[in-house]
């Protein structure tokens, strides 16, 4: 986006990040109520936790469908339709009389929620093309991943002083607002429909997706740059509260410290990318992560574990993890500009999983010392970094050759 380029309206922007927030939010805000619903309903705790998997699962996969919707039937109908899901699983959750109902709500009301997480993307590249999107898309990105943050304690501190069925009743009234925001503010965002108009068609066009390198380039690298992010997420309060024998509250205002840095990584990395490219700030940005995960594993190997070198490690990989995610994702949406739904579906999908299943490996690997967290954070950033790299590549070939990079 050039510096002349039209501001976003601020109601504008409330809504589009409400909208990508509110699907995840939803899905961790219920995490610390697991064990009360158990209680209530007399059922295993590896049973109440299905109502969380089944949830995520539902999340990720249906990104992969709002995206070539999307570019079926219009931007604002799917988004609106998401809403409507999400306030019917809601109340399901809500008003749930046995955990097979509550697992039914937490489905649907997932599969709602997904759509602001795809469709607010489509729209922002809708709006700004090319270069100007990254800097609206980091805003988003830290949505994504800093509404989970939150919201888990949240969920917390409902759960302790009001009860669980308050989680969905929160939910309730926040996708009630989100929905009459969108009303009212995201009328003119909408583009002329695309053409994906069946399911051969949507699987034609992700065909054209994965076939690109380029493509699979910026979205492998927003996956393993999840990927690390969610590994600290998932292991790093264990590490605080019972090694290093911290309070939980020490390691949440840290970690919102850490929030910060990536949300001014993806500040500056927006605005750099118009001057310095897209392909050259994931570059950029990988290099700075790879090099502060290996500085900071050589740091804990020499000295041990402690707050400072674990959340130091953590605030400079996150400044530069902030400098590429924003523009890969971007970059992803301007392979195929016809199927930006569709791109944007599948770059959520592959975010969430590997955000899921980096937060579940390293958490199975019982490693009080350390050692698994700051090696995974290393193996994904520099797989970040690998992948990242790609598109960079073939666009210099591509000039020396004169030809397209895709």
């Amino acid at each position: 986006m050039t510096d002349d380029a039209p501001r976003i309206p601020l109601p504008f922007m409330i809504a589009l990040v409400a909208n990508t927030a509110i699907g995840p939010a939803a899905t961790q805000l219920f995490v610390p109520s697991v064990p009360a619903i158990a209680v209530e309903f007399g059922v295993p705790i590896g049973v109440a936790q299905i109502s969380f998997s089944a949830a995520m699962v539902a999340l990720a996969i249906s990104t992969l469908f709002y995206g070539p919707l999307s570019d079926r039937y219009g931007r604002l109908p799917m988004l609106y339709a998401g809403l409507v899901f999400f306030l019917i699983g809601t109340t399901i959750a809500l008003f749930s009389t046995d955990v097979t109902m509550l697992i039914v709500g937490r489905i649907i009301q997932a599969v709602g929620g997904a759509a602001g997480m795809v469709i607010t993307r489509a729209i922002v590249r809708d709006i700004y093309g090319p270069e100007g999107a990254a800097r609206v898309i980091g805003t988003l990105i830290v949505a994504t991943i800093g509404a989970p943050m939150l919201s888990i304690v949240l969920g917390g501190l409902i759960t302790d002083l009001l009860g669980w069925r308050w989680i969905f009743g929160l939910s309730l009234i926040l996708g009630v607002l989100v929905a009459i925001l969108a009303w009212a503010t995201m009328r003119g965002a909408e583009k002329a429909r695309g053409t994906v108009s069946n399911v051969r068609e949507m699987l034609v066009g992700y065909g054209r997706l994965l076939r690109s390198p380029v493509y699979l380039g910026f979205i492998l690298q927003g996956g393993f740059g999840a990927g690390s992010f969610f590994s600290f997420m998932a292991v790093g309060p264990f590490l605080m509260v019972e090694v290093l024998e911290r309070p939980a509250t020490e390691f949440g205002a840290y970690f919102a410290i850490v929030t910060l840095v990536f949300m001014s990584g993806n500040f500056f990395g927006g605005r750099l990318s118009s001057r310095v490219g897209l392909e050259r700030m994931v570059v950029i940005g990988g290099i700075a992560a790879t090099i502060c995960a290996a500085v900071g594993l050589g740091v804990f190997s020499a000295v041990g574990l402690g707050v400072l070198v674990m959340f130091g490690t953590s605030f400079f990989i996150s400044f530069g993890n902030g400098l590429a995610m924003p523009n890969s994702l971007a970059g992803s949406l301007n392979v195929i500009p016809e199927l930006a739904g569709t791109a944007s579906g599948a770059a959520a999908f592959v975010q969430t999983i590997f955000g899921a299943i980096f937060a579940q490996v390293v958490a199975s690997i019982i490693d009080p010392s350390g050692t698994a967290l700051f090696a995974t954070m290393l193996f994904a950033v520099g797989m970040a970094l690998l992948f990242g790299s790609i598109p960079l590549i073939l666009k210099n070939r591509a000039t020396r050759l004169g030809v397209g990079s895709d």
